[in-house]
């Protein structure tokens, strides 16, 4: 290799040695100053630490957002959101607008969890389960499981205990990690059907029914109600950050496939139930940058958005199922936090019309389905494009207007089935029918088909109005 020393980086998956295993005597045998040696291992460092950010994202992100809501809502309880979710809707990012949610926080430390449903019929619905580093590992409702009435055991890693009495017909779900999170989903046809769907909503059921494990990981850190930092937030706590992975690899600990970079950032310091914001002040100083650089990785590629065509979407791929692609779960998890598996829903978001702009209402835009082209999904399921602004949360507008889908009333088709949606700060001259209200400034659009037929449709681009 000679004097060419190359950096590795797990998230980018770079194939090199990297300077700081081979070490500061190695740049130095190169004909590099000591100083210029320290400061390549100290970069070297920092892109550790970088790679650590990213790979710590989604399950710090999900920690803050439990840590707040269960703040209102107690660990182990189902809540069931009565309405449907509005501006004011801020906890989680990008809240949908065609569905009740139904919201449980797992610890089941506390023992195996009984989850039942009634029969549903023809609603669509549906209960994802997400482990901590927000992989889904399980749905329940009427695609994978059926409509039928239902009970379902949810046990902790490596349960291997007798089912719990009352509960031998439950189908058992058993979680990679001790805490988990649960988003039920309850579709509303129209606002006349909204009490029906909350009807539904009541006959859910979740309890304890034990009993709890006699070996378990240490807790999840108390809550600080009222302090509990934001979780859109993430890179302004600096190298605390890392204290807070620390904390969740030691409450529930990771897959075996993240070894390898665990134990890369382990040199920094972070270890499970460590405080690495408080170590050797070279580390803090590499946790502090990697988490300036990470961040960045980030918002680079949110920026980026698709590699087609100006006006292209965005589509979640693979969203659900990360696997050591940690960039990707990060990604996810700063646009689209608990996003579900592909076969259960796709996610296309775009942020730009086909000049290449940036989407701002001021401007006005429209968005034309062919009759043969509208986004394809089961009878069961359904699609819709929700508006947002560029922080992922709904815009307040004059009609209460959030998104146009399947389910709008009063949609004006082409004579040949065609569909216009006009997507402006004011109403087109049309009228407002067909009308998605925007703020003046940016926005983002995001195109859910719930149980789709094919994975690989792609949302027509947002074309500036004439």
């Amino acid at each position: 290799m000679g004097c060419e020393v190359r950096r590795r980086s797990f998230i980018r998956m770079v194939a090199a040695t990297t300077a700081g295993i081979l070490g500061a005597a190695m740049i130095a045998a190169c004909g590099a100053s000591p100083e210029d040696a320290a400061a390549t291992e100290q970069r070297d460092r920092a892109e550790t630490a970088a790679d650590g950010f990213v790979y710590g994202y989604a399950p710090v992100v999900l920690t803050r957002t439990r840590a707040n809501m269960t703040c209102l809502l107690p660990i182990n309880q189902l809540y069931n959101q009565p309405q449907m979710s509005g501006p004011d809707s801020r906890t989680v990012v990008a809240p949908n607008v065609d569905t009740l949610y139904s919201v449980a926080w797992l610890d089941l430390r506390s023992g195996p969890i009984l989850l039942a449903h009634p029969d549903m019929g023809e609603r669509y619905f549906g209960f994802q389960l997400l482990d901590i580093y927000s992989n889904v590992f399980a749905n329940i409702g009427t695609r994978e499981t059926g409509s039928s009435a239902g009970s379902f055991l949810i046990v902790p890693p490596g349960w291997t205990g007798a089912a719990p009495d009352g509960t031998a017909a439950a189908v058992v779900v058993e979680s990679p990690t001790w805490d988990a999170w649960m988003i039920g989903r309850t579709l509303v046809e129209s606002m006349d059907d909204q009490p029906a769907a909350q009807a539904a909503q009541k006959q859910y059921s979740m309890r304890v029914v034990g009993p709890a494990p006699t070996t378990t990981p240490p807790p999840l850190p108390p809550n600080d109600c009222g302090n509990n930092p934001a979780p859109q937030a993430v890179a302004a706590s600096g190298p605390e950050f890392f204290d807070e992975l620390a904390a969740v690899l030691a409450a529930n600990p990771p897959p075996e496939a993240d070894a390898p970079l665990l134990e890369e950032i382990a040199q920094l310091g972070v270890t499970p139930g460590a405080t690495p914001s408080t170590g050797d002040p070279e580390d803090v100083a590499a946790l502090a940058s990697g988490v300036e650089i990470g961040g960045q990785r980030l918002d680079d590629l949110i920026a980026e958005g698709s590699d087609g065509p100006a006006g292209s979407w965005t589509t979640l791929e693979d969203a659900g199922r990360y696997g050591t692609d940690y960039l990707h779960r990060a990604t996810v998890a700063k646009i689209g936090l608990g996003a579900n598996v592909p076969e259960e829903s796709m996610y296309h978001v775009t942020r730009e019309d086909t000049d290449g702009e940036t989407l701002r209402g001021s401007t006005g835009y429209a968005l034309h389905f062919d009759a043969d082209q509208l986004p394809p999904v089961d009878p069961k399921g359904f699609w819709s494009i929700t508006l947002y602004g560029p922080d992922m949360f709904l815009v307040p507008n004059s009609i209460a207007r959030y998104s146009i889908g399947d389910r709008t009333p009063g949609l004006v088709r082409g004579d040949d089935g065609s569909l216009d949606v006009w997507i402006s700060s004011s109403p087109p001259p049309e009228g407002r029918t067909n009308w998605l209200p925007a703020p003046e400034g940016e926005f983002v659009l995001m195109l859910r088909a719930y149980l789709p037929t094919d994975q690989s449709w792609s949302p027509p681009a947002v074309q500036p109005a004439e």
